[in-house]
């Protein structure tokens, strides 16, 4: 397999884990790339940490105004029915089980599966300096 397809095959298979109905959250990085492998007749509704509930893709269709950014901070929209919540209630929702899948980028993993930490000591998260400017 080229370098250059191994996100794709992981967030493809990632996404034969997601069923019909399904509230999911995605980390930054790689999980936001695995709703555009679901099946057609697989609906979830997507949680990002940052506090939206029915987030969406940006395409041709839909509008993303500034400040509607994923936890990562790329572009996003948020889906009809979708709402915008604080982000302690957003983790309640994950930590308390209310979703029904998280998904996680991690930078490294060992043979174990333990994940490294996601950020750098010394270097700021790129994502959050963006989302501050919004605050």
């Amino acid at each position: 397999m080229e370098r250059s397809e191994i996100k794709a095959f992981i967030a493809k298979r990632a996404a034969k884990e997601l069923h019909d109905g399904d509230t999911v959250n995605l980390g930054i990085g790689l999980p936001t790339m695995v709703p555009q492998f679901l099946p057609d007749d697989v609906h979830v509704t997507l949680q990002s940490e940052n506090g939206i509930l029915g987030t969406a893709a940006v395409d041709e269709w839909t509008h993303s105004p500034l400040h509607v950014v994923d936890a990562g901070g790329a572009p996003s929209a948020v889906a009809a029915g979708g709402a915008f919540i604080d982000s302690a209630a957003s983790f309640a929702m994950i930590r308390g089980g209310h979703v029904d899948a998280t998904i996680l980028g991690g930078l490294e993993v060992d043979a174990e599966g333990s994940l490294a930490n996601w950020i750098i000591p010394g270097k700021k998260c790129l994502a959050w300096e963006e989302l501050w400017i919004f605050w």
